[in-house]
């Protein structure tokens, strides 16, 4: 049986308070982190941020329909509503009868179903705009509910359906002209909150990664 003898360097003791700390000659011989590879990073990093910050952007409007009140403001007869008193990403009702002569129905990527936007007939100046989903009762119905928005809000979600009227129907139709999607509700929305903060919060925190490795390290 042999035994072998191990042997431990010793541990040089702490400098003495008050005395110049000396520089470990092990690591200051260590390679500094490739600059390509800092570069890389950044880029990363920044532009994830930028992205998030973009995408949030995009969800003001869904944020504040989602807090806002979900008691419907009555616009009455649509030939003479005033869609300003109730403002936008509000939700409202409306008495109208649908104009099939400038209707158009549409589908969108992510969302199931059939949609079909028409004017207000009868109305006179200022247009005003409706969606239904296709398997709609409201227009034999004659009464819509739902939210109030101009066609260039929400992200530009409708803002396809507004150029379309423009280009193909030579419809009055701008980014500012209201159109009242019925069926939605704030609750209908209530992810665009949660979404927002974590966009939010990723875009924070690769910021704060950001600064750290931007930040000169101490000799």
């Amino acid at each position: 049986m042999t035994h072998t003898a191990t042997t431990f360097e010793p541990i040089p003791a702490p400098p003495a308070p008050g005395t110049e700390e000396l520089i470990d000659e092990v690591l200051a011989d260590l390679p500094a982190p490739p600059r390509a590879r800092r570069r890389v990073l950044g880029a990363l990093l920044t532009g994830i941020s930028i992205a998030s910050l973009a995408l949030c952007a995009q969800l003001k409007d869904d944020v504040v329909f989602a807090l806002s009140s979900a008691s419907p403001v009555s616009l009455g007869d649509g030939r003479t509503a005033n869609p300003s008193e109730a403002g936008e990403n509000r939700m409202v009702t409306l008495h109208a009868t649908a104009s099939m002569a400038g209707a158009v129905t549409y589908s969108r990527p992510l969302y199931p179903g059939e949609f079909l936007v028409f004017p207000i007939a009868g109305r006179d100046g200022v247009p005003i705009y409706v969606q239904v989903d296709r398997n709609s009762d409201a227009v034999s119905r004659g009464e819509f509910t739902g939210r109030l928005i101009p066609f260039s809000a929400a992200g530009g979600r409708y803002a396809g359906v507004g150029r379309y009227l423009r280009s193909e129907l030579s419809a009055p139709v701008t980014a500012t002209t209201w159109l009242l999607v019925d069926g939605a509700s704030p609750r209908s929305t209530v992810w665009a909150p949660i979404v927002a903060s974590l966009l939010l919060a990723l875009s924070l925190t690769d910021l704060g990664l950001l600064l750290r490795l931007l930040r000169p390290s101490k000799p």
